[in-house]
C-alpha cells in the first residue's frame, strides 16, 4: 500500500513539471524568430554604423567650423592690434599733447563699437568714447596693468567698461613717453561688435556659437548673445580652457538646456577659444528615421513569420495533442478507439497506445483485486500496522493502530512513531530502528510504553521489520503493534497478589494470634473474649473486602471510615467524615481498617457514640514532599459522657499503638479528652503522584 501511495504521489509533480515544457508551437515560433532576429539586428548594426558616421563627419564640420571662427576673432583682434600699435607711436603721445592725440585717435576708428582710452597713474587722459572736453574718470587702481610689459600687447579678458557700463574688452599696452613717465593705451571693443563677428559667419540657425576669453565667460553669442554675455561657459567647456586644449569635441548641454555636440578652437595668440555646437537631435534624427523604419519592416516580418509558424505548428500539434487525449484514456481506464490523423507517424503511434491500452486494462483489474485484499487485510487487522520511513514518520496507518492511541489517521502522518512514546524505553527503539534503517538489522521486537491522547498510558509489543529495494536500500519499515497493557497489568497484578498473599498471610496469622491471645487472658470471661475475637476478625474481613474489590492494589480510606461508621451515618449527622480522595496501599488500608474498627467500638461503648448528643468528627490531610507523602488523620469524639474515672489503656489502645507504631512506622497522638476520646494518627503513604485523586 505504500507504494502505491508514494506512485501516486510522484504523478503529481511530473504532470506539473510536463506542462511548463515548450510546445511544438512554441519550437516553431522560436525558430522564426531565430532566422529573422540576426537579420534585423544586422540591419540594426547597418543603422548604428551610420549614425557613427554621421556623427563623425559632424565632428569634423564642427572643429573646421571652430578653427575658421577663431581665425576670424584674430583677425579681427590683428586690426584692433595694428590701430593700438599705430596709435602708440604717435608724437602727441609721446609728447603728451592729448587734444590732438584724441583728435587723431577719434579720427582713426572705423570698427564700430570701438574706442581709444589711454591713462596715466591717477586717471583717465583721453577717452574717444566720451565728447571731446568731457570730465574723464579717475583710476582707481592700477591692477590692469599688472603683466604688461612696455612694448608689449595684450589682449584683456571680457569686463565691465567704465564709461560705457557695458561688457567689453581690450587691445591694451604700455607706452614709455618722452618724459620717461608711462601711459596706459587700449582699444577697447564691445563685446556687442565680437557679436557681430558670429553674426557674419552665417551659421545655421540651429546652431550655436561661442566665444570666451581665457577664463572661460561668454564674450559672444550667435544666439542670445545679450542674455548670456559675461556669464560662464557650460562646466565641460571652461574646464577645458583652463586645462589649455587647443581643439577637441565632445558631447555637452548648452547654457540654454539642450543637449548639444560641441567643437572647440583655441587661438594661440590671444588665449580666446571658440566652441561651435549643434543640437544632438540634428545628428540623431535621421537615425531615429532609419530606425523606426526598421522597426516596422521588422515588426510586419517577426508577425508574419509568427502566425506562418503558429499555422503550420497547429496543423503537426493537433494530431499530437490527439495522441495526448488517447494517453488519457488509457490513464482512466477507458477503451481506446484511434482515429485516422493523417501524419503517418502518429497514426502508427496511435495503434500502439490502443495495444497497450488492452494489455494495461487486463493487468489493472487483477491489481486492483489484490490490492482490494491486501487493504482489507490491512484496515481489519486485529493488531495495529504502520509504515514509517527511514526518519521514523508515519506514511500510512491502519484502524487499530489509530485506536491504540486515539489518534486519527491524519494526525498520525508525517508524526514520527516516537511522539507518545515514553522517553526512556523511546531511546532503545530509536537505537533498534537506526541500526535497521542502516541495514545492521532487518527486524526486531520491543515492548513499549505509550501515552494516549487523553493522557492514559498503556504498553504495546512492537515488532519492526526493514523493507529493502533490490540494492538493499531502506525504504519504508512495517511496525505490527500489539496492545498489552491489560497483560502487564494483570501479569502486575498477580504478581501482586502472590506477593501480598504471602506478606498478609503471614501478617493476618500473626494478627490473628496476638488477637486470639489478648482475648484469652485469665482476667476475661470465655464468652467475652470470643465476642472481642468475632469483632475483630470481622473489621479485618471488611478491609479484606474492601481490598478485594481493587484486586488488593489499593483501597479509599473514605471507604473504610464509612464502613466501619455505617450504624450511626444518619440524617442527624452525629458523624462528619472530611477530607480529599486518598487510595490507601493494600497493608496501610488493612492496619487503619483495625484501628479505626478499634475507635468506632470504643465510641460506642463508653464514648460519644454511646450517648444520644455525642458526636464524632474525622478529617484528614495530605502532606510530604514529591518522594514521600504523610497522611495526618484526626479522631475527635465531642459532647460525649463525661468519664467517672481516669481511663485505663488496655487491649484495644495497644492494638492500636502497636499497629500504627511497628507495622506502619507511624506516629499515634491518643487523648482521652472530657467528652471523649481524640488522636492523631501520622502515616507515611508513598509518593505523592500515588495519591492523585
Amino acid at each position: 500500500m505504500g507504494k502505491f501511495l508514494s506512485d501516486s504521489n510522484e504523478r503529481g509533480p511530473r504532470t506539473l513539471a510536463r506542462s511548463w515544457l515548450p510546445s511544438l508551437r512554441s519550437r516553431l515560433i522560436l525558430l522564426t524568430l531565430v532566422l529573422l532576429i540576426p537579420a534585423l539586428a544586422a540591419a540594426g548594426i547597418a543603422v548604428y554604423a551610420g549614425y557613427r558616421h554621421d556623427r563623425h563627419e559632424v565632428e569634423k564640420h564642427l572643429q573646421e567650423t571652430a578653427r575658421a571662427l577663431s581665425l576670424v576673432v584674430d583677425r579681427q583682434f590683428g586690426q584692433a592690434e595694428a590701430l593700438l600699435w599705430a596709435l602708440s607711436t604717435s608724437p602727441q603721445l609721446l609728447e603728451k599733447d592729448y587734444a590732438i592725440f584724441d583728435a587723431r585717435a577719434r579720427a582713426a576708428i572705423r570698427l564700430p563699437g570701438t574706442w581709444v582710452v589711454a591713462a596715466d597713474d591717477e586717471k583717465q587722459v583721453v577717452n574717444t568714447l566720451l565728447a571731446p572736453g568731457s570730465p574723464l574718470p579717475a583710476v582707481p587702481n592700477n591692477d590692469y596693468r599688472k603683466g604688461l610689459v612696455p612694448g608689449t600687447i595684450r589682449i584683456s579678458n571680457l569686463f565691465m567698461g567704465t564709461a560705457a557700463k557695458r561688457p567689453a574688452v581690450g587691445i591694451d599696452t604700455l607706452v614709455t613717453t618722452q618724459d620717461g613717465s608711462e601711459l596706459f593705451v587700449s582699444v577697447i571693443m564691445l563685446a556687442e561688435a565680437v557679436s557681430r563677428i558670429l553674426a557674419d559667419q552665417g551659421l545655421p540657425p540651429s546652431w550655436i556659437g561661442t566665444i570666451m576669453d581665457r577664463n572661460g565667460t561668454v564674450v559672444a553669442r550667435s544666439r542670445d548673445a545679450v542674455r548670456f554675455a559675461g556669464k560662464p561657459a557650460p562646466s565641460d567647456g571652461v574646464a577645458r580652457v583652463e586645462a589649455g586644449v587647443s581643439q577637441g569635441a565632445w558631447e555637452s548641454v548648452s547654457l540654454d538646456g539642450v543637449p548639444t555636440v560641441v567643437a572647440l578652437s583655441r587661438s594661440p595668440g590671444s588665449g580666446w577659444s571658440t566652441i561651435v555646437a549643434v543640437p544632438q537631435s540634428e545628428i540623431t534624427a535621421s537615425a531615429w528615421l532609419f530606425a523606426l523604419y526598421l522597426a516596422a519592416a521588422g515588426g510586419l516580418l517577426l508577425a508574419g513569420g509568427v502566425a506562418m509558424a503558429w499555422r503550420v505548428g497547429r496543423s503537426i500539434a493537433a494530431p499530437v495533442e490527439g495522441l495526448a487525449t488517447i494517453a488519457q484514456e488509457i490513464g482512466h481506464g477507458a477503451p481506446v478507439a484511434p482515429q485516422a490523423s493523417g501524419l503517418a507517424e502518429v497514426d502508427r503511434v496511435a495503434q500502439a497506445l490502443a495495444s497497450a491500452s488492452t494489455e494495461l486494462r487486463t493487468r489493472e483489474a487483477a491489481l486492483r483485486a489484490s490490492e482490494a485484499r491486501l487493504r482489507a487485510t490491512h484496515e481489519n487487522a486485529a493488531v495495529g500496522i504502520a509504515e514509517v520511513d527511514q526518519d521514523g514518520r508515519f506514511i500510512s496507518a491502519n484502524e487499530a493502530r489509530c485506536q491504540l492511541t486515539d489518534h486519527t489517521r491524519e494526525e498520525l502522518i508525517g508524526q514520527h512513531f516516537g511522539h507518545v512514546t515514553d522517553p526512556e524505553i523511546l531511546d532503545h527503539d530509536l537505537e533498534l530502528f537506526g541500526q535497521q534503517v542502516t541495514g545492521a538489522l532487518d527486524t526486531y521486537t520491543t515492548e513499549s510504553k505509550f501515552r494516549r491522547k487523553d493522557g492514559s498510558t498503556g504498553w504495546a509489543r512492537v515488532t519492526s521489520t526493514a523493507v529493502r529495494d533490490a540494492d538493499g536500500t531502506f525504504l519504508y519499515a512495517v511496525r505490527v503493534v500489539e496492545d498489552i497493557t491489560e497483560r502487564r497489568h494483570a501479569d502486575r497484578r498477580q504478581k501482586l497478589l502472590i506477593d501480598e498473599l504471602n506478606h498478609r498471610v503471614k501478617n493476618t496469622l500473626a494478627t490473628v494470634q496476638s488477637l486470639a491471645w489478648q482475648a484469652a487472658r485469665q482476667d476475661v470471661p470465655p464468652k467475652v473474649a470470643q465476642e472481642r475475637f468475632q469483632e475483630r476478625l470481622l473489621a479485618l474481613s471488611r478491609t479484606h473486602n474492601l481490598l478485594n474489590e481493587t484486586h488488593w492494589e489499593d483501597a479509599s480510606l473514605r471507604t473504610i471510615l464509612e464502613t466501619e461508621l455505617e450504624p450511626y451515618l444518619t440524617p442527624s449527622s452525629r458523624v462528619r467524615i472530611d477530607g480529599s480522595q486518598v487510595a490507601l496501599p493494600a497493608r496501610v488500608a488493612v492496619v487503619l481498617g483495625m484501628a479505626f474498627h478499634e475507635l468506632v467500638t470504643n465510641a460506642a461503648k463508653h464514648g460519644a457514640l454511646s450517648s444520644e448528643r455525642g458526636r464524632v468528627r474525622v478529617d484528614w490531610t495530605v502532606a510530604g514532599s514529591a518522594d514521600e507523602t504523610v497522611l495526618v488523620i484526626n479522631w475527635c469524639e465531642l459532647d460525649g459522657p463525661a468519664p467517672e474515672v481516669q481511663p485505663i489503656p488496655r487491649f484495644g489502645s495497644r492494638l492500636l499503638r502497636q499497629t500504627i507504631t511497628r507495622e506502619l512506622a507511624g506516629q499515634l497522638d491518643l487523648r482521652f479528652e472530657r467528652e471523649g476520646v481524640c488522636c492523631i494518627i501520622k502515616v507515611p503513604i508513598g509518593s505523592a503522584g500515588q495519591q492523585a485523586a
